[in-house]
C-alpha cells in the first residue's frame, strides 16, 4: 500500500510541475502581448511582472522576440531582455570577484560577455584547450622554464600567427576573448592575458606586473637571478614582452632600456592581480564605449567596474 502511494504522490508531483510549467509559458504569452499596450502604466507593471521571473524566462523571451512583428512591442521586449542579462551578468561577476578559487579565463569571459551576450564558454575553452595541447606535446618536465617559454612562443606566434594588432585605433575587437581568438589578432595587454593564461595551464609560474606603464610577464627566481645577475634585490629572472612575440629580456636590459628614455626615472615594478588586469581591460572597453555612444554597453562596464573597486 504505502509503494503504491508513493508511485502515486511521484506521478502526482510530475503532472503537476508539468501543469505549473504550461501555466507559466501561458502567463509568460500573454504578458509579452501585453507589451504592446498604449498605456503606460499596463507597461510598466507588465515590465515588473516579467522581471520578477529572473534571468530563467530568458530563452523563453528570446524566442518570442523572434516572432514579435510589432515594433513597439519588439523594442519593449528588447529592453527587458537586455535588463535580465544585465542582471545575469553582474551576478556572475559578483561571484567570480567573491570565489576563493576564481579562474583568469573565466572572469575575462565574463568581461566579453557585455560585448558578446551569447558568447560560447565551451566554445573558447575549446580552442584554449587545443592552444595547450600543441604546447604540451613539445615540452617535457627536463626542460628549464626559458625553454618552455620558447615553445610557447613558437606555437603561440610562429605556429598559429597570433600578433599585436598595428592600428593604433581602439577597438573591443582587439580586447574581447572570442575576437581575438578567432582572429588571432588582439591588443598587446589582452593577448599579454591569453599569454598568461596559457602559462599557467603548462604550469610555467608567471607573473603579470606593470613596468613604466606596460603589461610585461616576469619569472620570480631570486636565488637564480642572484647567480645570474650578481648581489642586489633583484628577484626576477627574466622578462617576457608579449609585445615583441614574447622576447625574452633581463633585468639589466629593461633597466638600461627605461633608464635611457629618462622618463620614468626608477625602475619600479607592482604585480597585478587577475582582478587588477580585468579592471584594466574593462577601463578600456568604457573608454571606447563612451567614443562611441554605445549607452547600454557602457552601462553594464561602469557596472562591472563599481564592482571591481
Amino acid at each position: 500500500m504505502k509503494i503504491i502511494n508513493r508511485l502515486w504522490l511521484s506521478w502526482f508531483r510530475r503532472f503537476w510541475i508539468g501543469y505549473d510549467m504550461d501555466a507559466k509559458d501561458a502567463t509568460l504569452d500573454a504578458l509579452i502581448l501585453l507589451l504592446d499596450d498604449q498605456d503606460e502604466m499596463v507597461y510598466q507593471s507588465v515590465k515588473e511582472k516579467l522581471l520578477s521571473f529572473g534571468s530563467g524566462i530568458l530563452p523563453k523571451l528570446e524566442t518570442s522576440l523572434d516572432a514579435v512583428r510589432i515594433p513597439e512591442q519588439h523594442r519593449r521586449l528588447e529592453q527587458i531582455i537586455f535588463h535580465l542579462k544585465r542582471v545575469q551578468l553582474i551576478d556572475k561577476m559578483r561571484d567570480w570577484i567573491s570565489s576563493d578559487n576564481r579562474s583568469l579565463l573565466d572572469g575575462w569571459l565574463i568581461v566579453s560577455s557585455i560585448h558578446h551576450p551569447n558568447l560560447s564558454k565551451e566554445r573558447i575553452e575549446r580552442i584554449i584547450q587545443k592552444l595547450h595541447r600543441e604546447i604540451w606535446l613539445e615540452i617535457s618536465e627536463s626542460m628549464t622554464s626559458l625553454e618552455k617559454v620558447s615553445v610557447l612562443n613558437h606555437i603561440l606566434f610562429s605556429i598559429n600567427q597570433f600578433s599585436v594588432a598595428e592600428s593604433e585605433t581602439a577597438s573591443i575587437d582587439l580586447l574581447v576573448i572570442d575576437k581575438i581568438l578567432f582572429s588571432k589578432t588582439g591588443d598587446v595587454f589582452a593577448l599579454s592575458i591569453l599569454y598568461l593564461i596559457l602559462a599557467r595551464t603548462l604550469h610555467i609560474d608567471l607573473l603579470p606586473v606593470i613596468l613604466a606603464n606596460k603589461l610585461l610577464l616576469v619569472y620570480e627566481d631570486k636565488l637564480a637571478a642572484t647567480l645570474a645577475f650578481g648581489g642586489g634585490n633583484e628577484k626576477y629572472l627574466y622578462y617576457i614582452n608579449v609585445a615583441h612575440r614574447g622576447a625574452v629580456i633581463s633585468p639589466k636590459e629593461v633597466q638600461f632600456l627605461y633608464d635611457r628614455s629618462q622618463k620614468y626615472g626608477k625602475l619600479v615594478t607592482s604585480v597585478e592581480s587577475d582582478l587588477t588586469l580585468l579592471r584594466k581591460l574593462l577601463s578600456l572597453m568604457y573608454l571606447i564605449y563612451t567614443h562611441e555612444g554605445d549607452e547600454e554597453k557602457l552601462l553594464l562596464a561602469e557596472n562591472m567596474l563599481e564592482l571591481m573597486e
